[in-house]
């Protein structure tokens, strides 16, 4: 769920990991850390969040980039709402595009991710 209130991949090769026994499921484990962004009374506190690149959860993989779009539940001013989610991650860069749009009201931050710990989720 994503609320809102208010590194450097180097060439990543993350494309190559998959699930034992799912070859056609491409999944990378990612932690991007975005900074604070706002538009008008919209604000989005600083974040840290973990992204698991799953084809089979609607990422896709392509030569530059990894990608996703749809829905998502936020909160706004207290109360829940869906939204549309778009996020695109540079293969080569580390940096991400994340963007919220709900209500006619759109919210785009830049930030950087990295490979995730070992201590993260375990495949």
């Amino acid at each position: 769920m994503q609320v809102i209130r208010n590194g450097f991949l180097s060439l990543l090769a993350l494309g190559a990991l998959t699930l034992e026994g799912h070859a056609q499921t491409v999944v990378a484990a990612l932690e991007c850390d975005f900074p604070p962004a706002s538009t008008g009374d919209w604000n989005m506190a600083a974040s840290t969040l973990q992204y698991y690149i799953d084809t089979a959860g609607g990422w896709r993989v392509n030569e530059d980039s990894f990608s996703f779009d749809g829905p998502t539940k936020i909160a706004i001013g207290g109360k829940d709402s869906t939204a549309s989610l778009s996020i695109i991650i540079s293969r080569q860069s580390g940096k991400a595009t994340k963007t919220l749009r709900s209500e006619g009201k759109s919210l785009t931050v830049s930030g950087d991710c990295k490979k995730m710990e070992s201590s993260g989720r375990k495949f």
